[in-house]
């Protein structure tokens, strides 16, 4: 496995966090709007604004579905490749960085050493495949 493959599932995890949020945004939208005196005549709006609504929900909840799924069959083959590796503190590094999705920061304080101590032999292990 390489890096880039290793890294994929960082980006699918923040696909699928945007998506989420724009989910939440949409199911929060209020289609109650107050009248608005302006004295200017409306325009009749063709548009069915629920209809609408229900349509790009179903897209994202859709998408959010194929994400997930994309997610766990990635998750798998990177558990896989994991029970793999023999070096206990490299596989927890390569975990905590890939699963988890913790920052180098995050990673070096858990692991009480420093954040470039903890990418360096991220990057070591790869470059030696």
């Amino acid at each position: 496995m390489t890096v880039e493959e290793i890294n994929s599932i960082y980006y699918i995890n923040k696909e699928i966090g945007k998506i989420q949020e724009e989910l939440y945004e949409l199911k929060m939208t209020n289609f109650y709007k107050g009248n608005l005196l302006t004295g200017m005549p409306k325009r009749n709006s063709e548009r069915n604004i629920i209809s609408d609504y229900t349509e790009s929900a179903k897209e994202l909840e859709d998408m959010l579905y194929y994400n997930l799924k994309k997610l766990q069959i990635k998750r798998k083959k990177i558990e896989e490749f994991l029970s793999s590796i023999e070096d206990a503190e490299l596989r927890l590094i390569i975990r905590l960085r890939v699963v988890n999705n913790m920052s180098w920061e995050e990673i070096g304080a858990q692991l009480k050493m420093d954040r470039t101590t903890a990418s360096k032999k991220f990057y070591k292990f790869f470059r030696k495949r």
